[in-house]
């Protein structure tokens, strides 16, 4: 999955919702993506989409700072269980 194409699922998802400062959230996705798709592979941004996803479907609205805490697990994860390829 390329970078622009979870964020546009993510906005899907969202329903392209602003939040209290009237920011489009998914949106600031982008650059969290892209750092993954750099660092990984597109199955790295897949489930960095699924986590954010999963956190959307249970109510959650997560900032731009929290899906990078979220990239990071993702990263963490690979690292240790497939020595991040």
């Amino acid at each position: 999955m390329h970078p622009e194409e979870a964020v546009r699922q993510l906005e899907y998802a969202i329903d392209a919702s602003l939040d209290e400062t009237g920011q489009r959230t998914a949106a600031g996705y982008r650059p969290t993506f892209e750092r993954v798709a750099d660092h990984a592979d597109g199955s790295a941004v897949y489930a960095l989409a699924g986590k954010l996803a999963d956190e959307v479907v249970g109510g959650d609205r997560p900032t731009p700072a929290e899906a990078n805490e979220t990239a990071e697990r993702v990263l963490d994860d690979r690292a240790y269980t497939d020595g991040g390829a």
